[in-house]
């Protein structure tokens, strides 16, 4: 299902569920654990950052997820929003836009603790900010 971006709500839509999506605990080891850890998180937006190219990015996130470091549904979210993208300065600043939105929305939910596992219902950013003020 490609994810077609149009407008800056449609980034803050996809960005939500994609880093809840990242939050969601896995079994890694013994431990619970973000399927996505933050790290990688900040690897793509600084991968992007630094190569500026769409397909470059697309093969980052397969090698990731073939290596266990991003998991198959985030990877499948990633892949669905970005791949219809070209390589020119406009879909690229969106590319940057979305992998900066969902740094910020990871780091947000990850510093108040939210247990993501309670926002089954929320598929768009207003969905999320609506959820949050209710537990701040």
């Amino acid at each position: 299902m490609s994810q077609i971006i149009k407008t800056d709500t449609d980034l803050l839509d996809i960005a939500t569920r994609i880093a809840i999506s990242a939050l969601t605990p896995v079994q890694k080891g013994k431990e619970e654990k973000a399927a996505v850890d933050v790290s990688n998180i900040n690897n793509l937006l600084t991968y992007m950052q630094s190569r500026k190219s769409i397909k470059e990015l697309l093969a980052y996130i397969l090698r990731q997820t073939g290596r266990g470091e991003i998991d198959r549904n985030t990877s499948k979210l990633l892949l669905s929003a970005l791949k219809d993208l070209k390589e020119n300065e406009e879909d690229i600043n969106k590319a940057l836009e979305l992998l900066g939105y969902v740094k910020w929305i990871y780091e947000t939910l990850n510093g108040l603790e939210i247990d993501v596992t309670q926002l089954k219902g929320v598929d768009n950013f207003q969905k999320l900010v609506n959820e949050l003020v209710k537990r701040m």
